[in-house]
């Protein structure tokens, strides 16, 4: 990892396993440390926010699907991640549009736990100026109380498990149909879609992303902004 990008794939992948062992640690400084000797050696905010906080979230959901970690270590690691975004959030450069963009919600799918990732989305498409109203857990109640109430332009939405897909295809129909803006678009996120694009189609939505970054491209896409 440099200040522009990511160093060779060989070398990032181990400095993400090893902020990510850094996490679970017993030293809760660790992780902090580690974050701050990389900023100390040039590595800009964005860089550490783009390749090393999001990747991370994705292998601690990983690890806790093939049971390398308990429940309780994923919260731990998660919660140590968000601190960690706060501090970050200070030295990260100012955002190039303040409002104006659009509007979207933000929730996990129904049966989802982990929201960290979607926090890591969420502050992309702040940052593209985007108001974002970002849900920490799943309501479908609120969520379709808002899409009724208030006029997005675009949802998104992070799953994991395939046994929620089916859950995940009513919610957006029902969001369809009782939205404000007939023309909402669906964005759909998560280790689930990384791995299997086809899942788009099947529950319904209008694109994917798998990071930040491509979460705002695709906002924009769908939603027809330059």
């Amino acid at each position: 990892m440099t200040q522009q990008s990511s160093t060779t794939s060989s070398t990032t992948e181990a400095l993400i396993s090893e902020f990510t062992l850094a996490l679970l640690s017993a030293d809760e400084s660790a992780a902090g440390d580690l974050m701050r000797g990389l900023l100390a050696r040039g590595t800009s905010p964005e860089a550490v926010f783009e390749d090393l906080f999001a990747p991370a979230a994705r292998r601690l959901g990983e690890m806790w699907e093939t049971d390398d970690c308990s429940f309780y270590e994923v919260t731990i690691g998660s919660g140590r991640i968000q601190c960690l975004m706060r501090e970050l959030a200070a030295q990260l450069t100012a955002p190039t549009r303040f409002g104006g963009t659009g509007r979207v919600i933000l929730s996990l799918a129904p049966g989802e736990q982990h929201s960290l990732g979607m926090m890591i989305v969420a502050e992309h498409l702040l940052r593209d100026g985007w108001d974002v109203h970002f849900l920490s857990s799943y309501n479908d109640e609120y969520l379709l109380d808002k899409v009724q109430e208030t006029r997005y332009d675009c949802v998104g939405f992070s799953i994991s498990c395939t046994k929620h897909l089916a859950g995940l295809a009513r919610d957006i129909k029902r969001i369809r149909q009782m939205s404000t803006n007939r023309d909402i678009r669906i964005v759909v996120g998560g280790p689930l879609v990384t791995k299997d694009p086809t899942i788009v189609a099947r529950v319904g939505a209008d694109g994917h992303a798998v990071n930040g970054a491509m979460a705002v491209t695709e906002a924009r896409r769908l939603c027809s902004l330059a």
